[in-house]
Order: C-alpha cells, then sequence, then structure tokens
C-alpha cells in the first residue's frame, strides 16, 4: 500500500476522517482523539487566526522534527454545512485535492490526514492535518522584502519565474485553485535570488479538472497583485517564454476587471464595516509597497526597470500637473521664442573651443582599475560619475575611490547624484545623503547634476511637487560650495515643456540646465521631430535656460541602443521572451560610431550645448564597450579616441554644405560626412583618415557616407 494512500477513520467523541496509511497506527489515532484538547492548551502554538486558526504541534510519530500544522476551520452555517455534506468539508477537500498534488509533484506539503465532527446535519468541528513547513515564507513576503530591501529586477525576475513554473505544473496536473492570491503560495528562501519547495495551501475552493482550461487558468493568475509590466512577464513566463495566448489575455483582462470592481465597490457593499474603518483609520495591509512606490533597478540596462504599463501609469499621475505645466509654459512662451529665433541666427557662427566639451560617463563598478586602463586612451577627457541613493553609504565610499582615482589621472571629474522612490518616500535620508555627497566629494568634481530623469516616473518621480522636493536643501549646499557648478533638472528626451514648472518653482538653486537629450527614435540627429531636429532642440534648450537666467544648456547623457543586446538593452525592460522581435531603433556598432561623432558636432560646434557627456563608456546593450566577460572596444570607442585625439584638442570654425556633403573646419582639421552617398574632392596637402583613425588613401576624391572622414592640416 502507498504510504499516503488514506484509510477512513472513526475516532471516539464522534470523529471521522482520513488518515494517510504512513500515520495511520493505533497511537496516532489516540493521539488525534486529543487533539481538540491539546490545541487548547499550551502545547499547541497559534500562528494564524482570522477566519480559521492555525497551529503547529509536535508529531507524536517524531517528537524532534518539525512538526505538523493543524487547520481548524470556523463551523460553517446551516445551509453551507448541508451543501458540504454533498460535497465534503473544507478539510476534506483539501485533505483530497493535496494528495492529487503530492501524487504528481506539483506543489503540496505533505498531507497527513482530516477529521470532524456533526451533529445532524451541522458540522460543529473540522480539522485539517499537513507536515508543518518550516522556514517557509510566501510569494507576496518575498517579492516585498525585495522591493522594500533589494529592489533588484533579476532578482525579482528570478522570483517570478519560480512561481510561474511552479503555477504551470499545478495546472497542467489538473487542479484549478480558485484562490490563488501569492499569500497561498509558500516556497523556502535558499540563496540570495533562490527559491525552493513551492507548496499551495488553502486549496478547500479548487476543482479537480481532466484538463485545465486557459479561462480557468486565468481566473487563477488574474488574482495574482503583480505589478502589471511584471504581470506580462509572469505569464510569458508561465507559457515559456513564449505568447501570451489571445483567449487567456482576454480572460483574464475580464477576470481583473471583475476583481477590480469587486474590490473597489466593497465600501458599497459593506458601508457599516467602511465606515468604522475610516473612523478609525484602519488600513487593511499586505505589507507590499503600492505599485506606484514600487521601483526596482535593472543592472543590465543601467537603469531602472518599467514596472507598469503606461495605462496604470496614467492612474497615478497627478492630473492638477496638466494645469501646473500648461500655465507655466505659456507665460514663459514670449520669452523663450524670442530668445530661441535669435539664437537660431548665432548656430555656428561663431568659432568654439572642443577642449573639454566632449566627455563619457562612466560606472564605478569593482574593476575600476580596468576602466582607468582603458582611459588612459583618451588622456584628460572630461568623466561624469554616478552616485547612486539606492547604494547609500557604501555607494558614497566607492565614487569618493573612483573619483580620487580619476582626479590623480588627469581628468576633470563631475558628478550625478542619482535618486530613487525612497528620496520621496523618506526625504530626510535623501538630504542627508545628498549633504554627504557634498561634503566628501566636492573638492574634486566641478559639475554636480542633482536628480535624473526626473519626467519619468521608473525613476520614481510622479509629478511635479514630488520632483521639486528632491532640490528642498539644494541652496544650502550652494551656500557651502559656491565653487560647484550645479545643473538640473535632468529632464529626458525632448519633453521641455517639464522645465516651465520646474525652473520657475528652482530659481536660485542652479546654474545651468541640464536634459539627457535622446534622438534615437528619429534615427540620425539630423532627422527632424516635427520641426525639430538634434541642432534645433539644442537651440530651444538653450533658449530655455537663458530664459530662465540660467548659464548654459548640458546634455549629461545620451546614445542609441545597439543591436543584438538582447536582455541588456535599454529597451528590452529587463525581459525578453522567446518571440522577442528587437526594436527597429537598434543601430549597428558602425552607425552608432558615426552618430556618436555627428552628435557631437551638431551640438557642440553649432554653440548652444555647453557640454555633452556620452551614456555610457562600457555597457552590452549601448556602450562605446562592452562590459560582459571584461572591456572589449567597440568601433565607438576608437571613434571617440579618433575625436578627442583630433577635433577634441581643436577649435571649430565653421561649417558649409557642399558636393552633397556638410564639412565642418577647424583650426587643424576638417571633418566630412555625407547623408546620402556622394564623392567629395579631397583638400590638397590633407592626410586623410577614417572614423577610427585608420589611414585612407585617396586620389583627388573620396567616396563619403554617413561616416566621418578626417583631414589633417
Amino acid at each position: 500500500m502507498d504510504d499516503l494512500s488514506p484509510s477512513q477513520i472513526t475516532l471516539p467523541g464522534g470523529y471521522v476522517g482520513e488518515l494517510c496509511a504512513r500515520h495511520d497506527t493505533p497511537a496516532f489515532r489516540q493521539w488525534l482523539a486529543t487533539l481538540p484538547a491539546v490545541l487548547a492548551g499550551s502545547e499547541a502554538r497559534l500562528i494564524y487566526r482570522l477566519r480559521n486558526r492555525i497551529y503547529r504541534v509536535a508529531d507524536p510519530s517524531n517528537p524532534s522534527g518539525p512538526g505538523l500544522c493543524v487547520k481548524a476551520f470556523k463551523a460553517p452555517p446551516l445551509l453551507r454545512a448541508i451543501h458540504y455534506r454533498s460535497v465534503g468539508s473544507k478539510a476534506a477537500r483539501s485533505h483530497r485535492f493535496a494528495l492529487h498534488l503530492h501524487a504528481h509533484g506539483a506543489g503540496a506539503t505533505e498531507p497527513i490526514g482530516y477529521f470532524e465532527r456533526w451533529q445532524g446535519l451541522r458540522l460543529v468541528e473540522c480539522y485539517l492535518l499537513t507536515r508543518f513547513l518550516e522556514d517557509s515564507t510566501d510569494l507576496y513576503s518575498e517579492m516585498s522584502r525585495l522591493l522594500r530591501e533589494d529592489p533588484d529586477a533579476e532578482k525579482y525576475l528570478a522570483l517570478l519565474r519560480f512561481a510561474a513554473v511552479a503555477t504551470r505544473r499545478m495546472h497542467d496536473c489538473g487542479f484549478a485553485h480558485n484562490d490563488l492570491g501569492g499569500q497561498n503560495l509558500l516556497l523556502r528562501r535558499t540563496g540570495d535570488a533562490a527559491w525552493a519547495d513551492p507548496v499551495f495551501i488553502d486549496l478547500n475552493r479548487g476543482d479537480l479538472l481532466p484538463s485545465v482550461s486557459l479561462r480557468a487558468r486565468a481566473r487563477d493568475l488574474a488574482k495574482l497583485e503583480i505589478p502589471s509590466h511584471f504581470r506580462r512577464i509572469f505569464f510569458q513566463m508561465y507559457f515559456d517564454d513564449g505568447a501570451i495566448p489571445r483567449e487567456f489575455a482576454r480572460w483574464e483582462n475580464w477576470q481583473r476587471l471583475r476583481i477590480t470592481f469587486h474590490n473597489e465597490s466593497r465600501k458599497y457593499r459593506h458601508p457599516i464595516r467602511h465606515w468604522i474603518q475610516s473612523r478609525r483609520h484602519i488600513v487593511i495591509s499586505t505589507g507590499r509597497p503600492s505599485y506606484r512606490d514600487t521601483w526596482l533597478w535593472d543592472e543590465k540596462s543601467g537603469q531602472p526597470s518599467v514596472v507598469l504599463e503606461s495605462r496604470d501609469r496614467r492612474r497615478y499621475r497627478h492630473s492638477s500637473d496638466l494645469f501646473r505645466v500648461a500655465t507655466a509654459n505659456l507665460r514663459g512662451a514670449p520669452a523663450l521664442w524670442k530668445s530661441y529665433r535669435e539664437l537660431r541666427r548665432q548656430a555656428y557662427v561663431q568659432p568654439v573651443e572642443l577642449r573639454d566639451r566632449f566627455g563619457l560617463c562612466v560606472e564605478v563598478t569593482s574593476d575600476f582599475p580596468s576602466t582607468l586602463k582603458v582611459l588612459a586612451e583618451v588622456p584628460g577627457i572630461p568623466v561624469l560619475v554616478r552616485c547612486y541613493f539606492s547604494k547609500g553609504a557604501a555607494g558614497i565610499d566607492a565614487c569618493a575611490s573612483a573619483i580620487a582615482q580619476l582626479v590623480e589621472a588627469g581628468h576633470e571629474v563631475s558628478l550625478g547624484v542619482i535618486q530613487s522612490r525612497r528620496a520621496i518616500l523618506a526625504p530626510a535620508e535623501w538630504q542627508a545623503f545628498l549633504a554627504e555627497v557634498f561634503r566628501r566629494l566636492h573638492a574634486q568634481v566641478r559639475f554636480v547634476e542633482i536628480g535624473h530623469a526626473v519626467n519619468r516616473v521608473k525613476w520614481g518621480m510622479w509629478g511635479i511637487r514630488e520632483i521639486v522636493s528632491l532640490w528642498e536643501n539644494v541652496a544650502e549646499m550652494r551656500r557651502l560650495y559656491p565653487q560647484l557648478t550645479i545643473l538640473g533638472p535632468a529632464v529626458n528626451d525632448f519633453e521641455y515643456h517639464y522645465y516651465a514648472p520646474l525652473l520657475s518653482r528652482m530659481n536660485g538653486l542652479l546654474d545651468g540646465v541640464s536634459n539627457h537629450l535622446y534622438v534615437d527614435r528619429r534615427g540620425a540627429p539630423e532627422n527632424f521631430q516635427g520641426r525639430f531636429s538634434l541642432l534645433e532642440k539644442c537651440i530651444l534648450g538653450r533658449a530655455m535656460a537663458e530664459s530662465h537666467g540660467l548659464r548654459g544648456f548640458y546634455v549629461t547623457e545620451t546614445n542609441w541602443p545597439l543591436t543584438g543586446a538582447g536582455e541588456h538593452s535599454p529597451l528590452a525592460g529587463a525581459y525578453t521572451p522567446k518571440h522577442y522581435v528587437e526594436s527597429a531603433l537598434h543601430v549597428d556598432e558602425s552607425t552608432y560610431a558615426a552618430y556618436m561623432v555627428r552628435y557631437a558636432l551638431i551640438a557642440l560646434c553649432s554653440g548652444m550645448t555647453e557640454r555633452v557627456w556620452w551614456w555610457r563608456m562600457a555597457a552590452r546593450g549601448y556602450g562605446l564597450m562592452d562590459d560582459v566577460g571584461g572591456l572589449t572596444p567597440r568601433v565607438a570607442w576608437r571613434a571617440l579616441v579618433q575625436y578627442h585625439k583630433t577635433i577634441g584638442r581643436d577649435r571649430f570654425l565653421r561649417r558649409e554644405e557642399r558636393e552633397g556633403a556638410i564639412w565642418w573646419h577647424f583650426e587643424k582639421h576638417i571633418v566630412v560626412y555625407a547623408l546620402a552617398p556622394t564623392c567629395a574632392t579631397v583638400p590638397a596637402g590633407c592626410a586623410c583618415a577614417d572614423m577610427e583613425g585608420q589611414p585612407l588613401l585617396a586620389d583627388g576624391s573620396l567616396a563619403v557616407s554617413g561616416a566621418p572622414i578626417y583631414f589633417s592640416h
């Protein structure tokens, strides 16, 4: 006989039930008869009590073991008890379903048995016995722990994959849970991002089915509370990293709407309970951060992960910000566009010294000596280092060490101070962090950018007031360290409408306006977005700064995503399923390098941008080097070295268009490229090199394309 095959039992006191063969001994039966008294005494440990009670008791067959878990169900009303006569009580159903899951290895703790007592048609007592799970937690608790203590997207995804695989196994064995909240999936943490022994509990509402339909699967999974972006990823993992079936998506969406309506209508269905909770300020909390406060860092792409889909993000935005943005822009429009028209006429007119204007961003890693070694190829290039609030004091220490080494190597260093959502939730901690960063690093840096991509909710900001709150103690920092140039508010992309309401509230806190001016969605930097190419965007950025009395426009982050980067791409959203189709915005390495040089020429030689820092030196998905398995230079790195040793130390004189090409004239060099292939005459007496610095042989004329060519006098 199978150790878990159940047998019917009858106990003194009118108790009936089932007991697995492994435990069906006279001694165990005798102990069972005393269990109600044991639960009422001091030997049993009450570990949960709401509608039902859960106890931990010693196993009489193995007193030194983990013990037994006893769930004592509340006696049901008469009509429901009558129904239980035909379908089985909660304990009977839970035991039957646990036996099924355990037999299929589909996530059930060892079932032991159940027993109950009836008085006529009434169910008076009802008990379920299973093996107690030591060191167990549940899915929601682990999600909450990661979000609060270790907000790493890769670990969060590992947890979701563990849950998706366990849930799929449960469904594939023919069981639908019908109450699948994350609290009903127990697990045991075995490592930093590893879990084992999934166990489904509260099985009494389930169904055994010949085959669990997509509709039934959707009904189960719709109850899981996972932020919408990661919920979609969870479903893809559930379907073996494949596409989500349309029928499943349709039923899941309907079930989620039904659940949302049920939750939001609770105050109408239970008005007295709602009124009491409101009067007493009772908040029912799961311990999980709200979707609005969920923040996860994606190390592969070097940014926070998207957490919510766009429709959900819109629900949490402050509608009053629309009015603030509109009124501030209307108020400042006359001065802004007057300045823009004047600056438009000045583009490329004045000579520009390019020394120290084009730099790059580096990350502080455990192998920073390798970074320093590579930087020796571009001696003295300006470097921007980021200091992350999420890394705390250890991050400040690492930045201080790296900056000291960079300064010693002859680099001008600037600093970006990067917030997380916690900067808003715990403003005192953020202000203390900012003060410590300034105190420790002010003597070795020149520019300090405070905040990052403040118009992107994934970086932790949900509105104008939250953004401005980051700057609460900056006035004191400026007073203490007047030699520093303070940049902000670090708006991302060409969303300049955020500047007017922000800059008007930051009067006296800034020296220059910073932007992460990506143009990758338009392709080449010369391409237009409406009436604005990169040139016009830089002009408008400088006009925005000058119309608010600030000195200059700074680009502190930009790049293009590279093809073939997979999950490392900044556009991948931390996960790529089997059917992942790479966005058309990705470019190959040679195109990336050409765009980088052309971006620098337009932004800096126009005189409209004070500085550009390229993000970043090393990254698999978008860097000048691949940083997986060491630092591997790409075409763009060699293009930067060529730029730095030639025009990076030269003086721009003028720009002209002839022979179908664009010519950039410097005191010692000429750079030429064409937006469409053409041939250009080689200037007399000039040596010629390609974008990477390799010599080119030319006899009178030269084929020119989008890759810049260098002529040296």
